[in-house]
């Protein structure tokens, strides 16, 4: 099964498939919220609405529009 890795300026995000067919997105190596598809949590990360502070505060910073333009990870 895939994950995704996007390695930020600050930490690293992943999306990673859960045991319930959701996908969850960590940073920090905290659990940030469970989607229905790793397509809304990358779209989550590029709308910097995480609920991490320090991510969704942060300005000037290049971040993937898409989830393909993520790090494919093998599990």
């Amino acid at each position: 099964m895939k994950m995704y890795q996007y390695r930020s300026p600050i930490s690293r995000f992943l999306i990673e498939p859960q045991a319930n067919g959701r996908w969850g997105l960590r940073f920090k190596d905290e659990l940030l919220g469970s989607y229905h598809s790793a397509l809304a949590a990358a779209d989550d990360v590029y709308t910097q609405a995480t609920g991490d502070y320090d991510w969704d505060s942060l300005d000037g910073v290049d971040i993937p529009t898409d989830i393909y333009e993520w790090e494919v990870l093998a599990r």
